[in-house]
Parts: structure tokens; sequence; C-alpha cells
């Protein structure tokens, strides 16, 4: 009877030792990236509020000159709009302290964009994401960052955004998920 009680217990020990070996490797997943920013009229967004849709994070500076050259030639404006829809959400957001709300309005008439600006001032959501310059790009889903990097190649003209979303809407995986940001 003792044996079969130590042989129960031990059992116990080696399934809770393999459970506690799946939790490990849980937490070494990459963690969900989440957002809660509000945009230039105060209106909150989270992308919680999005599950199941597919999210670009564009991070820009009104000043920036790598960011001008692709609102001026409207890059970015058409790209959202052609993927709004398709249902997919796409917000700019500017994280540098620098910036106000009125003056990203007056770049958002300037430009005619219709797509929303999120204010991250603070820059906490930018570095939680790691967005190191501008214009650096983010596609996400549920949490998972599935591409990030550069809106274009600048020199062969090849639009990095644009090939991943048409992939993930294929249903196929990204083949290029990272490229490196300019700006």
């Amino acid at each position: 009877m003792r044996s079969v009680a130590t042989i129960l217990a031990l059992a116990l020990c080696l399934c809770g030792g393999a459970a506690l070996k799946a939790d490990d490797e849980s937490v070494k997943k990459t963690p969900e990236m989440s957002f809660d920013l509000k945009d230039l009229d105060g209106k909150s967004f989270k992308s919680a509020d999005f599950k199941d849709k597919y999210i670009v994070l564009e991070w820009t500076e009104s000043g920036c000159p790598a960011v001008k050259p692709l609102y001026k030639t409207k890059k970015v404006q058409k790209l959202a709009a052609e993927y709004k829809a398709k249902d997919v959400q796409w917000f700019s957001v500017c994280s540098t302290k620098h910036n106000t709300i009125e003056g990203l309005k007056k770049f958002t008439k300037q430009y005619g964009i219709e797509h929303k600006i999120l204010a991250d001032f603070d820059g906490k959501v930018g570095k939680r994401f790691g967005a190191k310059r501008t214009p650096h790009v983010f596609i996400m889903k549920n949490g998972k960052i599935l591409y990030q990097g550069a809106f274009d190649n600048r020199r062969s003209g090849e639009n990095y955004v644009k090939k991943a979303l048409d992939e993930l809407l294929a249903n196929k995986e990204v083949s290029t998920p990272r490229t490196k940001p300019y700006g």
C-alpha cells in the first residue's frame, strides 16, 4: 500500500514538473503588444477593440525629412485608404514630445490625411513597441507583431507594408517580417 502511495506521489511530482516546464516555455513566448491612445480629437483607440483585425501602426513625425516625401506623394494616404476598404485599421502614431495636437492637425490638413493620428507624446507606447525612427511601421493582429520595419525601400520603390498586407490578406505568412526602418 505504501509503495502505491509513493508511486502516485512520484507521478504527481513528475506531472507537476512537466506542467512547470510547459509554463516556463510559454513565458518565453513573445509578449502580446497593445496600445491605448487618443486621436487628435480626444477619442480613445485600443488595440483590444480590433480583435481579429489587422492593425497598421505607422510611427510618424510631421517634421521628419524621411516622412514628408511619403505624405507629399500621398503614398501613406493612398495605402491607408486602400486597406481601409479591406477592413485593415491604419493609425499613424506620433511619439515625439515636441509635437502638439494643433501641429498634427495642421499636418493632417496640409497633406489630406484621412486616417487617424494617435498621440503618444510621452513615448510610452513607442518604447514598448521599439519604434526607433520615423517612419517605422508595425502590422499586428490580436497582439502579435507580424511585420515591423520600413514603409518601403527608398531605392527600389518596393513597398514592404503593401507586400506584407497582401500576403496576410491572402492567408500567407509575411515573407519578409522585418526590415530596417530608415529616417
